[in-house]
């Protein structure tokens, strides 16, 4: 039964998750189905998103890849989402388009945003040290849920500008059709939320106006840690081994997972796991890709959660870092949700066959996979009828995750030699195929009909005169 809270609108959830159902799901040989992974993982489809621990980065839109001055993130948003990112911390400010880089529109010096041409971008305080066109960066986000129908993510905006506005790019760059307009006191599964297609929460944190979507996060929604670990729970300034030193040493763990914004109340929970500043001292604004190496390895952040979870009674649902990439947050995510990483095949059934005695008859195999690991040696093998063909050796292909064309087979299966007339049983069976690797494996099967050969007539001898 689904959640009372959700209301009228999870109503029409449940349609269109019977509507699509068979999209989401694969036949095998034998008539069975199995649901497609949420996140990547089919253990995480029953879970609701406040069960579920999402990947996240800090200042996302701030990166080396667009050429951004003082980056927090090695990586694009698009490029984050391809590696596994699903919760986006990101600043939305107006700017005014330049020659060659994009200015700031002041509140109450430069007059009406709209009248003064300036437009919403991601900036991170000062758009001259970066900007993207936030509706051109929604865009690509809803062209990856477009390619990836089964992926869930979540937006935590610092915002600087008027939320009909970011109503508007919403709107513009077609990612309102992928946003969750659900309740935040409590949540339906990842898998209800992607079969209503309804797989883009939005909070701000602050200023929503009249946006129903968008949600305040800090008003009930979310609680969070503290995020500036440079000062300690006295208010004292640090350096950034001593910061470092907070987020890694066991006994003072709880210390950072005291509440902060939200208080203790929201359904999800962000912890927030970086320390701005050199590690040398020489800045303490910049992020330092040496300070992530430390902070990101899984056994940091499991620990730290774990932590957090025991003060706060709750696992933190995001886990927000710098410099993605550096470390292996991924991995740590997966370890606190309690999966492991593995493909997820579904194969098209191939076309039935039908052959000459002796030929060999030809099948062809698509593979996809989506899962959340590739599987470089997956073994696809058949099971032939002994009677009617030789059983042929298995291929080995490599199937990457999410491309249709990557794990394309074709297996030609030689008959055996069958004589009308002579041949007693049935000339048609099952082909069985078997896909499997990396822990997983998924069957299917065709038919074959083998078409005897004529039987020959006995010579006729000549008779001599």
């Amino acid at each position: 039964m689904m959640n009372p809270m959700l209301g009228r609108k999870s109503l029409l959830w449940l349609a269109a998750a019977i509507s699509v159902l068979t999209l989401t799901t694969v036949a095998t040989a034998n008539g069975a189905t199995r649901e497609r992974p949420c996140n990547g993982s089919v253990d995480l489809c029953s879970k609701t998103l406040d069960q579920v621990v999402l990947p996240g980065t800090h200042n996302s839109m701030s990166n080396e890849e667009y050429k951004w001055a003082i980056p927090n993130q090695h990586y694009s948003i698009p490029t984050q989402l391809n590696m596994g990112i699903r919760a986006f911390l990101i600043d939305t400010h107006y700017g005014k388009a330049g020659s060659g880089s994009v200015a700031d529109w002041k509140a109450g010096t430069d007059g009406d945003p709209h009248e003064m041409g300036a437009t919403v971008y991601l900036c991170h305080e000062y758009c001259p040290l970066g900007a993207s066109d936030f509706t051109a960066e929604l865009g690509k986000i809803k062209d990856y849920l477009a390619a990836h129908p089964r992926e869930v993510i979540s937006f935590m905006i610092e915002n600087y500008v008027d939320p009909d506005d970011i109503a508007k790019s919403f709107d513009d760059s077609g990612l309102i059709d992928y946003v969750y307009t659900g309740s935040t006191d409590s949540y339906p599964t990842l898998s209800q939320m992607i079969d209503a297609n309804q797989r883009v929460v939005v909070f701000s944190e602050g200023n929503t106006g009249s946006v129903s979507w968008f949600h305040n996060g800090y008003a009930g929604a979310v609680q969070e840690t503290p995020y500036d670990f440079r000062k300690n729970e006295a208010g004292q300034t640090m350096t950034t081994q001593q910061g470092m030193d907070l987020l890694t040493n066991p006994s003072t763990l709880s210390s950072t997972c005291r509440p902060n914004r939200g208080g203790t109340t929201g359904s999800l929970f962000l912890m927030n796991h970086w320390v701005n500043g050199k590690l040398d001292n020489s800045n303490g604004i910049t992020p330092d890709p040496a300070v992530a190496q430390v902070l990101n390895q899984p056994d940091v952040l499991v620990a730290r959660a774990r932590a957090c979870e025991q003060r706060r009674g709750k696992l933190p649902n995001i886990v927000a870092v710098d410099d993605f990439g550096d470390g292996d947050l991924i991995s740590a995510v997966r370890e606190l949700n309690g999966v492991t990483a593995k493909p997820f095949f579904e194969v098209t059934k191939p076309k039935n066959a039908v052959v000459k005695s002796k030929k060999k008859a030809t099948y062809k195999l698509q593979i996809q996979n989506w899962g959340d690991a590739e599987s470089a040696l997956t073994k696809v093998c058949a099971t032939v009828p002994r009677k009617l063909a030789i059983k042929p050796k298995c291929k080995t292909v490599s199937v990457t995750q999410g491309d249709p064309g990557a794990g394309s087979v074709t297996l030609k299966i030689a008959t055996r030699r069958i004589v009308k007339g002579k041949f007693k049983g049935s000339k048609s069976g099952l082909v069985k195929f078997t896909v499997a690797g990396a822990g997983d494996s998924v069957t299917t099967s065709a038919r074959l009909k083998v078409n005897p050969l004529k039987k020959k007539k006995p010579k006729r001898k000549k008779h001599r005169r």
